[in-house]
């Protein structure tokens, strides 16, 4: 039988938001209604007799329910927009939601749990340890992400009893053992290997600004004659680089040295990881020109050690087991529910 891993919360890449309520918190940092809005009064949904308002809609997602809203003022006077379906398929999707909050909320209330604020209170500590902050200067830090040491708590009380629920319903289905994550981690080594350097030389050719279209086909030409030669291979890439090159590496036969994939833009990325050492490029069009690009050498990543990655992979199955039976319980829920929409579309 595998050994359940108990770990702990050091690993300093590890997020600060917990990723178990990965399902209900999608939008938990959207704007906010202003406290003294007053459209509590209108219910657009009921679940098993608890109402969802207006004004819940409001304080979850302000900007959607301003769209709504002014959609509604809009089909009041016979004016209709293009946008209006897709504001619709975003209202419902946040109404279902809201509902599904509500769903889970009324499970945990019926499990009767309670998250003691102790708990609370020593995931924090151990978080802002983790971080090598002390509790003041970690709330002075989520202060800087825009978010209220209120809320972070009020979060993480959610967090606590959404897992402890899933805890209570599905049992030993929410272990995850050391045989698990050594199994994701032999199976997805490649994931935590160091980021792979690719040693380029190029050739860029410039275009005008404003060149007709034949001039810039005088120039592909070119550039093609060029590909042409070094494909051949009786004159080096770097010698026609030096010669042609508009670029200032060409003073280095056109080599720019080793870089990593999110140095390039994609258009050059995409083909210059791809590329064998020795291969040239096709030719790469542009704004400012053509470009073409060999590949001189390749530098990989060393492997990360399990147990350097053993946290994250813990925070990753984590999420997917939340995810996948929180998905279980809602699905459940509502079937077992009353449920009814009252929003005007």
């Amino acid at each position: 039988m595998s050994k359940q891993v108990k770990l702990g919360y050091n690993d300093k890449r590890r997020l600060i938001i917990p990723s178990l309520i990965v399902f209900l918190l999608v939008y938990i940092f959207l704007p906010v209604l202003s406290a003294n809005a007053i459209i509590a009064d209108q219910v657009i949904a009921v679940v098993n007799k608890s109402p969802i308002t207006l004004y819940d809609f409001a304080k979850f997602n302000e900007p959607a329910f301003e769209n709504y809203e002014q959609m509604q003022k809009d089909a009041s006077s016979g004016i209709f927009n293009s946008n209006d379906e897709r504001i619709m398929t975003s209202t419902k999707k946040i109404i279902n939601f809201l509902v599904d909050k509500l769903l889970i909320k009324q499970e945990e209330q019926k499990a009767a749990l309670y998250i003691s604020p102790k708990k609370i209170d020593a995931y924090i500590k151990a978080v802002a340890k983790s971080n090598q902050l002390t509790v003041p200067q970690f709330k002075k830090m989520l202060k800087t992400k825009g978010v209220s040491y209120r809320e972070y708590k009020k979060q993480l009380e959610e967090h606590f009893m959404q897992f402890s629920l899933l805890r209570k319903i599905y049992g030993n289905k929410m272990n995850i053992t050391n045989a698990m994550l050594l199994s994701y981690y032999r199976k997805n080594i490649e994931e935590f290997r160091g980021r792979k350097e690719e040693d380029l030389k190029l050739i860029f050719i410039s275009v005008p600004t404003g060149a007709s279209k034949a001039l810039r086909k005088k120039i592909y030409n070119k550039m093609l004659h060029i590909r042409n030669l070094a494909l051949q291979g009786n004159v080096s890439f770097s010698s026609l680089a030096s010669k042609y090159s508009d670029d200032p590496s060409e003073k280095n036969g056109g080599r720019i040295g080793y870089v990593y994939k999110d140095k390039l833009s994609p258009s050059f990325s995409s083909l210059a990881f791809k590329l064998k050492v020795g291969q040239i490029s096709k030719i790469i069009r542009s704004k400012f020109g053509y470009t073409l690009l060999k590949s001189v050498g390749k530098k990989y990543g060393s492997y990360k050690s399990f147990e350097q990655v053993k946290q994250r992979i813990f925070v990753l199955l984590e999420k997917n087991k939340t995810n996948k039976y929180m998905s279980k319980l809602v699905k459940k829920a509502r079937k077992n529910s009353f449920i009814k929409v009252l929003l005007v579309s």
